[in-house]
């Protein structure tokens, strides 16, 4: 029997250290399931373009000003990120506006991971609901994330519509299934992130290990908060060691190593050699954990991060975020032994609902 084509729609394409990873992760994982997976080469062009007058109207002087800096702060990054890419597998690149190339190329189309069901962050874009597939194919999601609120009652019909469309959903987070099934009628299962599908030894083979001499604080930071930059500076003198910083604009001064133009390898490499790491960012600490590294997480601020709170809760580290811990508990160690138990009970049971996505594809088609 040949091997069943899968289409994996998802935020590929932005030079975003988590969404290249998330991507490859569940390729890979599909790859090893049997099947041969492409990641669908779709561009949101409310997120590619964020300097248009539309995102200013609709996310806000602020957030529209944010979310500028940011895109240039990646530019940098371009390069390695592309080489990285070369680890992929892609359709033909499409456009909303021209998706019948891929409207009926694969027996199974999944849509996720990352925040592609959040209308604010894509302006609703009902691609990555899958809206654009053939009949008779079939419609899953894996670890999507709908954002942390139900959405507004304009847009809710249209949810429940494309929602109910999906032959299985699979979400990142309990709060998103709280939202679908009040949506739907029906609760998903939660999955863990793709990136978590991934061993430490698995990623071990793919990362590139810094120049670094010496113990090294690692600081990622997506967000504006002058808090985390305090707080880094506290660890510092704390332990003398250095800072290496993979920017977004710090608020604040800070005397640190500032690595702009690294790739995905890199930044894992930075994550796995780091005596600590300070990140506001959800697949910081997802890294954190994979590789055993004390870490401090931000969860309040502008870059509010219930998912970190929720992966935290999780692994019975919710006491290492930046606001609860005190100067004499800086550097406690942590005893990660339940922590990697709960990650890899947790990643079987994902694997085992992915597995049957495509099984489940499978058995239908041999008994036709």
């Amino acid at each position: 029997m040949s091997k069943k084509r899968v289409g994996v729609i998802t935020f590929h394409n932005y030079d975003n250290y988590g969404a290249i990873l998330q991507s490859y992760a569940l390729q890979k994982k599909l790859r090893e399931l049997g099947t041969y997976p492409e990641l669908i080469d779709y561009r949101c062009d409310y997120i590619s373009n964020p300097f248009r007058l539309v995102n200013l109207k609709k996310k806000g002087l602020f957030n529209y000003i944010y979310g500028a800096i940011g895109h240039i702060c990646y530019i940098p990054r371009r390069r390695k990120c592309n080489q990285f890419r070369k680890n992929m597998r892609y359709s033909e690149p499409v456009t909303a506006g021209n998706m019948q190339a891929v409207a009926g190329k694969y027996d199974i189309y999944i849509s996720g991971s990352d925040q592609i069901w959040d209308y604010k962050l894509t302006n609703f874009d009902k691609t990555y609901f899958l809206d654009f597939v053939k009949k008779g194919k079939k419609k899953c999601s894996y670890a999507a994330s709908i954002g942390e609120h139900i959405p507004p009652e304009k847009y809710q019909k249209d949810y429940e519509a494309l929602l109910k469309d999906f032959d299985e959903i699979l979400v990142r987070e309990d709060y998103g299934a709280d939202i679908v099934e009040k949506l739907t009628g029906k609760r998903p299962e939660v999955v863990c992130d793709p990136t978590l599908l991934l061993t430490a030894e698995e990623w071990n083979e793919l990362l590139v290990d810094p120049k670094i001499k010496g113990k090294y604080i690692l600081v990622y930071q997506l967000g504006i908060n002058k808090e985390l930059v305090d707080f880094t500076r506290r660890l510092k003198e704390k332990t003398g060691y250095r800072i290496v910083y993979i920017p977004f604009p710090l608020i604040g001064l800070l005397k640190c190593d500032c690595k702009i133009a690294i790739g995905p390898a890199e930044w894992m490499g930075l994550f796995k050699n780091a005596e600590y790491v300070v990140s506001d960012s959800f697949h910081g600490i997802v890294y954190s954990l994979l590789f055993n590294r004390k870490f401090f997480a931000m969860v309040n601020g502008h870059h509010m991060n219930r998912r970190v709170e929720q992966l935290l809760k999780l692994v019975n580290l919710s006491d290492r975020t930046i606001d609860n811990v005190s100067y004499e508990g800086l550097t406690e160690e942590i005893d990660f032994t339940y922590a990697n138990e709960q990650l890899a009970g947790f990643r079987q049971h994902s694997l085992e609902h992915l597995r049957k996505l495509v099984e489940d594809e499978q058995e239908e088609n041999a008994d036709k």
